[in-house]
């Protein structure tokens, strides 16, 4: 059961910073982002904390395991385009909803899919369990990255 500890830490740090995300752009999504053109395929705004509680436990135990094998051959490298990965991730919601910079935030999001895309490709060999658990919130960054593109489309 100890061994779970550090594991449960990783996903309560990245819930934390989750919250703090969705703070802090609250009035942005309640403003200026209720004012957009919506694309038709945009999901209802509830989906997004409950989506991003769930990527972001996948996110922080794939971070974790990708942690822990960081001294393996070819780690390191995997572990800075995990952390790149995250700097993405947690800034875009910066970029789209405080910043308003649509095109901005779909390229940021398109080459954050790549980071996601590397990380699964570096891992899938020896680190079965992290790929796998990147996969889902590629998968909805990759709709998200077709949303925000559309988004920007609709209001350019």
């Amino acid at each position: 059961m100890r061994k779970y500890i550090p594991l449960a830490g990783w996903i309560l740090v990245f819930e934390a910073v989750s919250v703090l995300i969705g703070l802090g752009t609250q009035s942005s999504v309640d403003g200026w982002y209720a004012g957009l053109v919506q694309p038709s395929f945009t999901p209802p705004n509830i989906a997004f904390p409950i989506m991003w509680s769930l990527l972001y436990a996948m996110i922080a135990a794939a971070g974790y395991y990708i942690w822990q094998a960081r001294q393996a051959v070819g780690g390191r490298l995997r572990l800075k385009i995990f952390i790149a990965y995250m700097a993405l991730n947690w800034s875009w919601s910066y970029i789209f909803f405080s910043l308003h910079q649509l095109l901005l935030g779909f390229i940021w999001i398109v080459v954050m899919d790549i980071l996601a895309i590397a990380v699964i490709a570096m891992a899938w060999r020896d680190l079965r369990k992290a790929a796998l658990l990147m996969i889902p919130p590629l998968g909805w960054t990759l709709f998200a990255a077709a949303l925000n593109g559309a988004y920007w489309w609709l209001n350019r």
